[in-house]
């Protein structure tokens, strides 16, 4: 009873604080409106130009390499000092690919109602200006999904995507994200901070773990149902179980090996990358300790116990 008394203190807590923000900040969405201001911070502060010749030689420190599958995630308002277009951007990206390398990026839909059919070929990206300006690219393919979506454009494009709509986990064994690190890719962040404050496929871990540790049992709660269909007319139904709790990725980046990434900064620009594997298998090991990227539900020890053990 004490425990739970003692969480109830701290959500109440918490709650206050939020509602204490928003009066403030005269907002109801806080995130975005302290994200805006930080940016007009920075930009007060970091004002060196950026060319595209030292975006190239950033890119091939992060990885970029030919023949590779690399999976980027962007904010495009971190590229104020580029004076460079999204496109420009994306070019190069596919240039230092080459024709046999594959380019992968998130595309979740920015509408997720399970109520309306999900037209996936024509639902904008919610991942930034970068992603959408990729998501219509020519020859660029789309995994169906209504919360997770993914892009990809090369050889290895269609193994990625083809079977997202066929797993129950947005982010489990059949999904794009698994298969990253089947792939040998590697995860790119440019423009969200340091070492590791934004890395979408660490959601493997509760997916890959589910069945073994019972933490991970209580991350999802239900199941969400939708329609979906395609340009050409096929269509169908998809149910994924739904993701609830509360992440924080501030810190986690410590328990990382400093040797297994790399970050760099051009001007005001911050990025970071690893490798895929290397991100998944010792997020697992590290989840099987009981250090995860979630403070909701509370990680009690007795929850990281195999149930097999």
């Amino acid at each position: 009873m004490g425990a739970k008394k003692g969480n109830g203190t701290v959500m109440a807590g918490r709650n206050l604080m939020r509602s204490l923000a928003r009066t403030l900040l005269r907002t109801g969405d806080v995130t975005n409106t302290i994200r805006r201001k930080r940016l007009a911070i920075k930009r007060r502060f970091y004002r060196s130009a950026i060319s595209l010749s030292e975006i190239r030689e950033l890119f091939r420190k992060l990885g970029f390499e030919r023949d590779r599958v690399v999976w980027v995630q962007s904010s495009w308002n971190e590229f104020y000092n580029l004076s460079a277009k999204p496109s420009e951007l994306l070019e190069l990206m596919l240039d230092m690919l080459g024709p046999k390398g594959t380019l992968v990026m998130p595309a979740f839909p920015i509408e997720q109602d399970p109520g309306k059919i999900l037209e996936i070929d024509f639902a904008p990206s919610s991942c930034g200006l970068l992603s959408e300006i990729f998501r219509r690219h020519a020859g660029v393919v789309r995994s169906i999904h209504l919360s997770s979506s993914v892009c990809a454009h090369g050889p290895a494009a269609d193994y990625l995507v083809r079977d997202h709509h066929r797993e129950i986990f947005a982010w489990g064994k059949l999904s794009p994200f698994v298969r990253l690190s089947e792939l040998d890719a590697r995860l790119v962040c440019l423009g969200l901070g340091r070492f590791v404050t934004n890395l979408t496929p660490l959601h493997s871990v509760e997916c890959l773990l589910y069945e073994e540790l019972p933490f991970f049992r209580q991350v999802f709660e239900g199941t969400i149902t939708y329609e979906w269909k395609r340009r050409d007319g096929d269509s169908g139904t998809h149910e994924f179980r739904l993701r609830r709790g509360r992440i924080k990725l501030r810190g986690y980046g410590r328990h990382f090996p400093r040797d297994t990434y790399v970050q760099h900064r051009v001007s005001n620009l911050d990025s970071y990358a690893i490798d895929a594997a290397t991100a998944l298998s010792h997020a697992i090991a590290l989840a099987r300790r009981g250090i995860t990227i979630y403070v909701e539900p509370r990680p009690r020890p007795e929850l990281f116990i195999r149930d097999n053990a």
